[in-house]
């Protein structure tokens, strides 16, 4: 008994554990997100037959909104599974699509009042202006600009004159997340 003691890996058999929950999870997730697309549509059938378009529409947009939140979250969750840490791009992208939602459906339903749809709208700028700056510093996007200023290790390089003589180059663009 103190030979299998000694011999057990707690860490890994955690890790083995917290695999087999996030795999269930991730399937609860896919069954969830099914399972309200479904609601989703038969709502927007029912609703359509039954109440007029103006009202029909103004459900369907919320209803469809609140789906997009969710579907953030759970983007998220996944990634969260898939990397083991949170990126802080995902939590903002699902904070803002929360933020939009109110404002989309404080301003269709003309019940938000003019100083809270400023408040959310200034919100918004400051999260996509975090979001900008978390993009830009990642360390992801610091190791793709070391890896594209580098030079390869078989290139020839050039003596001092032909780097005084050639124009500059343009900075390398990257793509944006």
């Amino acid at each position: 008994m103190k030979n299998i003691w000694l011999g057990f890996d707690a860490l890994t058999f955690f890790n083995q554990v917290m695999d087999v929950f996030f795999k269930l999870l991730i399937f609860f997730v896919v069954l969830v997100l099914g399972t309200g697309l479904i609601k989703l549509f038969w709502e927007v059938w029912q609703i359509m037959a039954v109440r007029e378009l103006k009202e029909a529409f103004g459900i369907i947009v919320t209803n469809l909104l609140t789906f997009f939140v969710i579907l953030e979250l759970f983007k998220s969750l996944v990634e969260y599974f898939r990397e083991h840490r949170l990126k802080l791009t995902f939590i903002v992208d699902a904070t803002l699509v929360f933020i939009l939602r109110e404002v989309m459906i404080g301003l269709y339903q003309h019940q938000s009042p003019p100083l809270q749809i400023a408040a959310l709208a200034l919100l918004a700028l400051v999260l996509g202006g975090v979001r900008t700056l978390a993009i830009i510093y990642s360390p992801m996007e610091r190791k793709m600009v070391k890896t594209l200023r580098s030079p390869s290790p078989d290139a020839p390089r050039p003596s001092r004159e032909e780097i005084k003589t050639q124009p500059p180059k343009p900075a390398a663009t990257l793509p944006v997340q």
